[in-house]
């Protein structure tokens, strides 16, 4: 439970200090908060920006969670029983072209069969 904790502490601590980095680059000369768009409607962009930072915030947190709870009910087992299916090959063990250069010594790269990448 400690760990938990000390990881929800851990993410906390990153969101804030996202979102305190991101508040003097959207200050503008004036000492406030509120930063214009350079376009012609002169939109706040401050709101979508922290709102925006919020909800990769919250999202962090929620899929956090998520993926404690799927490792305490034991979605991921230390030994599973099922392995993926693959096998390592070295590179020269695998089947080669006819010819040396590595485009096959009968056919032509602008023959009928495909066409030409230039």
């Amino acid at each position: 439970m400690k760990t938990l904790l000390l990881r929800l502490a851990l993410v906390s601590a990153l969101a804030f200090a996202a979102l305190g980095a991101i508040a003097p680059a959207t200050a503008d000369d004036e000492g406030t908060h509120s930063v214009s768009q350079a376009g012609d409607n002169g939109t706040d962009i401050l709101p979508v920006t922290l709102w925006s930072l919020a909800g990769v915030a919250v999202g962090a947190v929620v899929m956090g969670t998520l993926y404690l709870f799927k490792r305490r009910v034991g979605g991921f087992p230390e030994n599973p029983s099922w392995t993926a299916p693959i096998s390592v090959m070295r590179s020269r063990d695998l089947p080669g072209d006819d010819a040396a250069n590595g485009h096959g010594g009968t056919h032509d790269a602008h023959g009928a069969g495909h066409a030409p990448a230039h």
